[in-house]
């Protein structure tokens, strides 16, 4: 019994309240509760840091009525929550519906417990641990895409296009993205207001065109003029990768790996595509050391699946002893953006070399 009862452990310098930070930070994205937190709080105050050593019980016998009144929580709620954390893989039961909870200690370690036992919870900390990864992108990306719906906003009205002013307030009628939590819902109003931004631009600039082009000067067809243009046309639209998201994720390194398959699927697992790619790219970034701006002007200049990849190559190389390594994967990553967006084409010889590279690891 008692070792079915024991756990993996934490991991090395996590203690456990900073472990229930980790699940404080992830609740959305674990589907928990407010009331779940409260309990989750009493049931980690009810244990010992020794608990979470690999190999240990962790557990609490509580009562339900002392674990209410700490929780400042109803009997039966207390009770739903116990259940549903139960059911859904959280917490485990040891003590039957009616017993009474007990449990002991020896030298500090439980002996033996009959009541809720944490292992469940502790087991799954790689799964919260990521989720928390997750819930502070998406803060993070949450203020960014509120600040560009401020922008949208601004740039329609500029347009004095009443249609396109009464589109964008059909898709936000109150104007303030601050009163939107959702982060999915924040998405769909940006895609939204920038395919009226688009539609509504693109007629006003063809009416300008035409309003013009009896007083315009002649173009300049000089060679330098005409060599600026398509290299500033080059720059505005990036060429197309040529690599699927899920080559792509077979040639990133372990880290950047394990946060592609969270982002692709979570614990079901799932192929990647080059949504998932960029949003766990932008995670792999900020464990690299670079901002969240600079790594967003780097999609700007780049386009973000070709960043994403120089991004990639960047972290993987960092992990070599060859003639590829890298010291500063952030650096590498802002170098190989600027030399690609000088149209030095360096990220596809890159990309060839590393898909050389990896086949060769494969066969050895």
């Amino acid at each position: 019994m008692t070792q079915a009862l024991t756990h993996n452990g934490l991991p090395a310098g996590l203690t456990r309240w900073q472990f229930f930070g980790l699940i404080q930070t992830a609740r959305r994205q674990l589907g928990l509760s407010k009331g779940a937190i409260s309990y989750l709080k009493v049931a980690i105050g009810c244990t010992q840091d020794e608990d979470f050593t690999a190999g240990r019980i962790c557990a609490f016998w509580t009562s339900v009525t002392k674990t209410a009144c700490r929780a400042e929580m109803d009997r039966r709620q207390v009770a739903r929550i116990e259940a549903e954390l139960i059911e859904r893989g959280f917490l485990g039961k040891s003590a039957s519906k009616h017993s009474r909870r007990n449990g002991s200690r020896k030298n500090g370690a439980i002996g033996h417990e009959f009541g809720i036992n944490l292992a469940p919870l502790i087991n799954r900390v790689s799964e919260i641990q990521a989720a928390a990864r997750k819930a502070v992108f998406e803060e993070e990306e949450a203020e960014r895409l509120r600040g560009r719906i401020r922008k949208l906003f601004g740039d329609i009205r500029k347009l004095q296009i009443d249609d396109a002013c009464e589109a964008a307030t059909d898709v936000l009628p109150n104007n303030r993205p601050s009163t939107i939590q959702s982060f999915e819902r924040l998405k769909q109003v940006v895609a939204a207001l920038e395919a009226v931004w688009k539609e509504f631009s693109t007629e006003n600039g063809r009416g300008e065109m035409s309003h013009q082009c009896d007083i315009s000067p002649p173009l300049n067809t000089g060679k330098e003029k005409k060599y600026k243009t398509c290299r500033a046309e080059k720059a505005r639209h990036p060429q197309p990768v040529r690599i699927t998201p899920s080559l792509a994720m077979l040639l990133a390194g372990a880290e950047f790996q394990e946060i592609i398959g969270f982002y692709a699927g979570g614990a079901a697992g799932g192929p990647p595509d080059w949504r998932s790619m960029e949003m766990a790219a932008r995670d792999r970034a900020h464990q690299l050391g670079v901002s969240t701006g600079v790594w967003q002007r780097q999609c700007e200049i780049l386009g973000s699946e070709r960043a994403v990849l120089c991004l990639l190559v960047a972290d993987h190389n960092a992990g070599r002893a060859d003639k590829y390594t890298v010291r500063d994967a952030a650096g590498a990553f802002v170098n190989m953006v600027r030399s690609e967006a000088a149209q030095k084409a360096v990220l596809d010889r890159l990309l060839g070399e590393l898909i050389g590279f990896a086949k060769g690891q494969h066969n050895v």
